[in-house]
C-alpha cells in the first residue's frame, strides 16, 4: 500500500491512476493523528508538504512524478517548463504550438497546469494511448522528490510499469530565477536545487536562460555540472539564440518577430524563444511554427481583459505569484497608468526592487492580503499613492473611482493567493464577480 499525503487535486489524481493500477493507496493528512509511515510501501507528499513536515520521518519518500511516470507509455515523451516566472505563459504557448502540429488527441498540458500529472497519466492509459506529448509545468515543491535514492527503492516496491525508474524528461525549459518560496524551501540554494533537479534527470536538450546562471553566480549559489545537453538563450547579442523583444533569433538566424504574434513585451520575446527552441529541437519546421504563433492567444487569468467599461480596461492578471510577473505585467502597458490591486500570502519574496517601476506606472494601489504591510512602505517610500482593502470587491471599487478614462485597473497580485482565497483561480473570479458588479 502507498500513502498520499495531502489532500485536494494531486490527491484525487495519485488515487484515481493506483485504482487503475490496484494499487491500495491510504490518503492522509495532518489532521490525522498517529500515523505509522513504516507499514506502507511508498510516501508520496503533496507538493504543498514542506519538507518540515512530519511526513518526511519515513525513508519512503516518493515524488508523484516519478510514481506516475512509471506507469506512462514509452512512446509518450515529456517537456518539462520550470522557473520563477512565466512557466505557465511558456507551458501554454509550447502545447499550443504542439497541439497544431500532432493534434490535440495526443498532446497534452500537465503538472502545475491545473491537471496533476498522475491524472494526465492515468487519462492516456484509459485511451489506450501509446504515443504523444506531455507539456509538465513544473514547480520547485513538485521537482524537490524526483529520483531520490529512497523514492526510487520505495518504487520499486510497486507493481512494475512501462519504464523503469523515474521521472526523465524529454526536455526541459529554465525560464528565469529570482528569489521566491522561501517560506517552503529552507534557503535559496534549497529553492534553486530543487529546479535544477529537473534538469540533471533530461534525457535530451536542457533550454535554460542565461539570466539563471548569471543570478545563481550573483547569489552565490552552487550550479550542478552533469547536465549533460545544454542550449543556452537569453537578450544578450553575443548568444547564438537571442531576442532583443522584438526579433527572435535561432542559429544565430532571424526566425520570427513578436509582433507577429498575439504577445508583447520582452518578457514574452523570451518565453516564445525557449519555446521555439524546443520545436527546433524536435524538427518542427520553422514555416509552419510561424503560422501556428500567429493563432495562439494568451493564457487566462494572465494580462487577460475582463471588460472595458467607461473607457477603464479591467485586467485579470492573477497568476502574478511573484514580484518579477508583476514587474512584467506593468512592463506591458506603455503610456498607460494603472491602478493595481496587489498583495496576497508572504512567501518572503523581496519586493524592494518594485519601487522604481511602482513609481513610473502606477497612478493608486490597493493593497491585500499579509504583505500589504510590506508593499505599503515600498509606496509610501518612492511616493505611490496606496490604500489597504479588506476584500476585494472593495479594492474593485475604489479602483474604480480613482481610475480615469482610458486607465487601466489591473489585478496582478505579485503574491501567492493563501490565506485569502483559495488559490489563483477563485482570486480570478472574485476580481471578476466585483468587476461585474460593478459594471452591471
Amino acid at each position: 500500500m502507498i500513502l498520499f499525503y495531502g489532500k485536494w487535486r494531486v490527491s484525487d489524481g495519485v488515487k484515481a491512476l493506483a485504482e487503475l493500477l490496484h494499487i491500495p493507496v491510504d490518503i492522509r493528512d495532518d489532521a490525522d493523528k498517529d500515523i505509522d509511515f513504516s507499514q506502507y510501501s511508498a510516501v508520496i507528499p503533496t507538493p504543498g508538504v514542506a519538507p518540515n513536515n512530519r511526513a518526511y520521518q519515513s525513508d519512503r519518500i516518493l515524488s508523484e512524478m516519478d510514481f506516475a511516470a512509471r506507469y506512462l507509455p514509452k512512446g509518450f515523451k515529456t517537456i518539462c517548463i520550470t522557473g520563477t516566472d512565466g512557466k505557465s505563459t511558456t507551458a501554454w504557448i509550447l502545447y499550443k504550438l504542439l497541439c497544431s502540429e500532432y493534434g490535440e488527441d495526443k498532446v497534452f498540458l500537465s503538472g502545475n497546469f491545473e491537471i496533476p500529472f498522475s491524472e494526465t497519466v492515468r487519462q492516456i492509459r484509459e485511451r489506450g494511448l501509446k504515443r504523444g506529448y506531455i507539456v509538465v509545468e513544473v514547480s520547485s515543491f513538485m521537482a524537490y522528490n524526483l529520483s531520490r535514492p529512497s523514492g526510487l527503492k520505495a518504487l520499486d516496491s510497486l507493481p512494475k510499469g512501462e519504464r523503469e525508474g523515474g521521472f526523465y524528461p524529454n526536455h526541459a525549459i529554465f525560464t528565469n530565477f529570482e528569489t521566491d518560496h522561501l517560506n517552503w524551501h529552507p534557503n535559496l540554494q534549497d529553492y534553486f536545487n530543487a529546479k535544477m533537479r529537473v534538469f540533471q534527470y533530461t534525457t535530451g536538450t536542457s533550454v535554460i536562460n542565461e539570466q539563471v546562471f548569471l543570478r545563481a553566480k550573483e547569489f552565490g549559489l552552487k550550479t550542478p555540472t552533469n547536465i549533460p545537453d545544454i542550449r543556452i538563450f537569453g537578450k544578450d547579442e553575443n548568444l547564438k539564440d537571442r531576442t532583443d523583444g522584438e526579433n527572435i533569433i535561432i542559429s544565430s538566424r532571424k526566425k520570427y518577430l513578436l509582433s507577429d504574434t498575439q504577445f508583447s513585451g520582452i518578457h514574452n520575446a523570451m518565453n516564445i524563444l525557449s519555446v521555439t527552441l524546443v520545436t527546433n529541437t524536435l524538427g518542427i519546421c520553422s514555416k509552419r511554427t510561424r503560422e501556428y504563433l500567429k493563432n495562439i492567444s494568451g493564457l487566462s487569468h494572465r494580462l487577460e481583459t475582463v471588460v472595458i467599461k467607461n473607457e477603464i480596461t479591467f485586467v485579470d492578471d492573477s497568476k502574478s505569484t511573484s514580484a518579477q510577473s508583476l514587474i512584467a505585467a506593468l512592463g506591458s502597458f506603455e503610456d498607460k497608468k494603472v491602478c493595481l490591486i496587489a498583495g496576497g500570502s508572504d512567501k518572503w519574496d523581496t519586493f524592494e526592487h518594485l519601487g522604481p517601476i511602482l513609481k513610473e506606472k502606477i497612478k493608486h494601489t490597493e493593497l491585500i492580503g499579509a504583505t500589504r504591510d510590506i508593499l505599503g512602505k515600498i509606496c509610501e517610500q518612492y511616493g505611490v499613492s496606496y490604500h489597504y482593502s479588506e476584500t476585494m470587491n472593495e479594492a474593485v471599487q475604489l479602483s474604480k473611482k480613482i481610475a480615469d478614462p482610458w486607465d487601466i485597473v489591473l489585478l496582478s497580485p505579485g503574491c501567492a493567493s493563501f490565506g485569502m482565497f483559495k488559490d489563483y483561480l477563485d482570486r480570478a473570479n472574485k476580481f471578476r464577480d466585483a468587476v461585474k458588479d460593478l459594471t452591471s
